[in-house]
């Protein structure tokens, strides 16, 4: 729900002319946010949650600061698991916290200059978060994974300190925070404990999909399924090794694409590739299904499920698990499938590979649910919405 203008905004409104000529248009004041964000670009989370709306944004005339903690060219030490590489994981922590505290000093000198802070995904530490609690800048916090949990599930010491400080932290930036902009029903129950919530799934930009969604079926010699993500989830291929053996010894024209990792199986004609961001549409066009095997624990449930809006972007039936937001995101049977077990998995992948004219079909309505719900164009209305509310006192 809206709220009233504020005196600024009708004071605004009286003596500011409309730039477009309409009559009775009423421009609104210039909001100030300082956004706060854990990475660079590069990296999913920041890019989809704060970079790629700020073009939009400071089209509808809000000045947008950007103040990154971890930029794209120190971010290589989040893919290292902690229970195989522990002194490398340990060195990326202590660099992490030293630029997160002295971020923190940043925020605390430039706040009075915004009227709102975004920090997305950064959890500051207590000295920080005092002074945070006593500024008049209001606070907004972003995260879309199921940070008060951990995804390194061995018992390792260096997983077991950063869940520890995300138990504490986590409550705290919510605590004092305005609202928490989270990704799914599951991070915004834990979230609604501390604080109002808005929810924005993804989002994604459709835009680079654009060509590929729309143009017409390529022949291909193979069936290929596709699979994106990182050194950090492709273990989770392992969960289906056994059905892609399978079904590769059945259809000799079948093959895996793994983008952003490295994974083989015996007996699977298996393609890896590197991520790379300008290439990545292009990547999945390559594909004929897009895939997410997933298992169901604490950490996948609060997962935003974005590698199924790319494969939908892409025009490209999807089979995953019915864990978390995938139930929400894929309708199964109509642009997917929910699938559980090596005999779900099997068939409908199946089904899929040996059908052409079902995997266009899926893929179609894929395309369509994802520019409907949850493409960039439609969800960044949303954010503008509440950075204005927020920054005129209300939420």
């Amino acid at each position: 729900m809206l709220c009233a203008p504020s005196l600024r905004e009708r004071a605004a409104s009286r003596s500011s002319p409309a730039s477009t000529g309409r009559p009775n248009v009423r421009r609104l004041p210039s909001v100030q946010v300082l956004f706060v964000t854990q990475y660079g670009p590069r990296a999913a989370s920041s890019r989809t949650r704060v970079f790629n709306y700020l073009p939009f944004l400071r089209a509808e005339g809000v000045d947008c600061t950007v103040l990154t903690v971890l930029p794209d060219r120190v971010i290589a030490g989040s893919q290292v698991i902690a229970s195989r590489q522990p002194v490398r994981k340990g060195l990326y922590y202590l660099g992490a916290a030293w630029r997160t505290l002295c971020c923190g000093v940043r925020v605390i000198r430039w706040a009075a200059r915004f009227d709102v802070l975004f920090i997305q995904k950064v959890i500051f530490p207590a000295p920080i978060r005092w002074w945070l609690r006593r500024s008049a800048t209001p606070v907004i916090y972003d995260f879309d994974d199921a940070i008060f949990t951990t995804e390194i599930r061995t018992g390792h010491w260096l997983a077991r300190w950063k869940e520890a400080r995300n138990v504490r932290g986590l409550p705290a930036m919510l605590s004092l925070s305005r609202l928490a902009v989270v990704e799914n029903p599951y991070t915004g129950q834990f979230a609604r404990r501390f604080c109002p919530v808005l929810t924005i799934t993804g989002p994604i930009d459709t835009s680079p999909y654009d060509h590929t969604a729309a143009a017409a079926p390529v022949a291909r010699d193979k069936v290929v399924l596709g699979w994106i993500g990182s050194g950090s989830t492709v273990a989770y291929l392992d969960r289906i090794r056994r059905p892609l053996q399978s079904l590769a010894a059945r259809f000799p024209s079948l093959r895996l694409l793994v983008i952003g990792a490295e994974w083989s199986a015996v007996g699977v004609d298996v393609e890896c590739r590197p991520w790379d961001l300008e290439r990545e549409a292009a990547d999945l066009a390559g594909c004929d299904i897009g895939i997410m095997p997933i298992p169901d624990d604490p950490w996948t449930r609060g997962k935003g499920g974005f590698k199924l809006l790319q494969y939908m972007a892409a025009g490209l039936p999807v089979v995953t698990d019915p864990v978390g937001i995938n139930v929400d995101i894929v309708a199964d049977g109509h642009s997917g499938y929910l699938v559980d077990g090596d005999q779900g998995w099997s068939v409908a992948l199946e089904q899929l590979i040996e059908d052409a004219d079902l995997r266009q079909r899926l893929g179609a309505v894929g395309r369509q649910r994802v520019e409907e719900r949850y493409a960039q164009h439609v969800q960044q209305g949303h954010l503008l919405v509440m950075l204005r509310q927020v920054a005129g006192g209300c939420s």
